[in-house]
């Protein structure tokens, strides 16, 4: 602190335009002007700013290979060795830089609390996995449920589950139930396929939009009732048959969630069927459920 109160960073401050080179303007060692090959050869700055520049008018150097790298590519083609910090400044000198990309990250609508009071308010869905033990590979399950009735709306399986599948499969449900897509909530956890732009831009182009949310990271209760279907899943289909080729899994799969929705009671449901709960609700009789629920 100076004797006016004016602190000494203030006081020595310079901006950055002017700093190509700190270096030059410290005490210390100053900058080198060359490099060493790996024979030991002294190599001037000016040649190897002149490779720097030979490999940004490659076509492949234009858009990739940072001065990270660029060290290493010098030591492999050119055999000079060049201390990566080195590297960026001569890089940063002489616009040879890369423009640093920033990915926008898109807003996830986090879960918040709610009280479900019918059905086709919120649907959750999530992705299982099972396995072929005649091929040596796994199969792939989605399903949405209504959180509810407990009724699987749409269900998909496959050697692969990818977006285009999750878009696939909530359209087919969306046209099959007949569901008011304003008044409809998915729930889902972060995993790729969910959080994917195809995804998000078949929402955005319906015509009332259906909101999206995701539940926060190690947070499985609030997507409680998909977790539950799967492990239904787990033990009443999975464990009990031997999968040898997916033909055999499809089928079966189908079979079982026609016998959930329409033959399974649920002791939550008071041991009635999803389909049951739906059908009373759609009647408009009045559907007294064990308990509230709330996610």
């Amino acid at each position: 602190m100076s004797k006016v109160g004016l602190p000494r960073s203030s006081w020595y401050y310079q901006s950055k335009s002017k700093q190509l080179d700190r270096r030059r303007l410290n005490k210390g060692r100053p900058a080198s002007n060359f490099c060493l090959d790996v024979n030991g050869k002294v190599i001037n700055d000016e040649i190897i700013i002149g490779y720097l520049k030979a490999y940004r008018d490659n076509k492949f150097f234009r858009a990739g290979g940072g001065y990270k790298k660029l060290h290493y590519y010098l030591k492999r083609t050119e055999g000079v060795i060049v201390n990566h910090k080195k590297l960026y400044r001569l890089c940063k000198e002489n616009n040879l830089l890369l423009p640093r990309i920033r990915k926008h990250k898109h807003f996830r609508l986090m879960s918040c609390n709610r009280k479900i009071t019918k059905p086709n308010q919120v649907w959750e869905f999530d992705i299982k996995y099972g396995y072929l033990a005649g091929e040596n590979k796994h199969f792939f399950i989605l399903v949405y449920i209504d959180v509810f009735s407990r009724m699987i709306m749409g269900a998909y399986i496959g050697l692969t589950c990818k977006a285009h599948n999750l878009v696939a499969t909530l359209s087919f449900a969306l046209r099959k139930w007949q569901v008011s897509e304003q008044e409809l909530i998915i729930r889902s956890d972060n995993g790729p396929q969910m959080t994917s732009k195809a995804l998000r831009e078949y929402l955005e182009g319906l015509e009332d939009s259906i909101t999206h949310e995701f539940i926060p990271c190690a947070t499985p209760n609030k997507d409680a009732h998909v977790e539950a279907f799967y492990s239904i899943i787990e033990m009443e289909f999975l464990r009990v048959h031997v999968f040898k080729y997916f033909e055999e899994a499809y089928e079966e799969f189908y079979e079982f969630i026609e016998f959930y929705n329409e033959g399974r009671v649920h002791g939550s449901l008071g041991y009635r069927t999803p389909k049951e709960i739906m059908d009373l609700y759609a009647s408009g009789s009045y559907i007294k459920l064990p308990k509230t629920i709330s996610i």
